[in-house]
């Protein structure tokens, strides 16, 4: 159905305001790991690399020791908001949901850059993200990147703004195994490292 262009900067606005209050205002209340098939832990992962950091003794080249999905709990004034993030741990690079996007849509529609973060979160519109289906989505891909932590993660959206991850999101699934493949198919080439890197200095 087509949308007016008010309709759809009201939209796009809310999306974005979800994302800031999501990742700008974090408040994990539960995790729920994202069962796998594989032998022990591991997804996809072409090399378990040891490090010297006993909080996340090993990284894992296209894959992560587990993908979680996150119901984050946002308390702004009187409001209270429930935004699902999907992650991927212990990955060889905070930035592997960043560059499956790249890889696939190109350059990301706009940046938003949480306060006092070093890197943005880059936000694509309206992406056929799924085969199968004609369905638009839209992506916010970030990562963390601590002593503590080494994830990248995704928010996902559909065309109305609903929350992609959810319990009840009929694609859930096969958005989780798009990302999945994705890191464990990733290529090898610099593109967008080039890209991204260009942006964060400029910044």
């Amino acid at each position: 159905m087509f949308m007016s262009v008010k309709t759809q900067n009201t939209i796009m606005k809310k999306f974005i305001l979800l994302i800031l209050i999501g990742i700008g205002m974090v408040s994990c209340s539960s995790t729920k790991q994202v069962p796998n098939e594989q032998d022990g832990n591991e997804i996809g992962a072409q090399l378990k690399v040891k490090t010297q950091n006993p909080n996340i003794p090993y990284i894992y080249k296209n894959g992560s020791n587990r993908m979680d999905v996150n119901p984050i709990l946002s308390v702004k004034a009187d409001d209270s908001t429930y935004v699902n993030e999907l992650r991927f741990n212990a990955v060889y690079s905070a930035m592997y949901t960043k560059k499956v996007m790249y890889d696939h849509y190109g350059k990301w529609d706009r940046e938003i850059w949480p306060q006092e973060a070093k890197h943005p979160t880059l936000i694509w519109e309206n992406r056929k993200l799924l085969e199968s289906q004609e369905k638009l989505f839209s992506v916010a891909a970030y990562g963390t990147e601590s002593r503590q932590e080494l994830c990248a993660s995704v928010m996902i959206f559909d065309s109305e703004n609903r929350d992609c991850l959810t319990e009840k999101s009929e694609t859930k699934d096969a958005l989780i195994d798009f990302f999945a493949s994705g890191i464990r198919d990733l290529s090898t080439n610099k593109r967008f490292y080039k890209v991204y890197w260009r942006t964060v200095n400029s910044h």
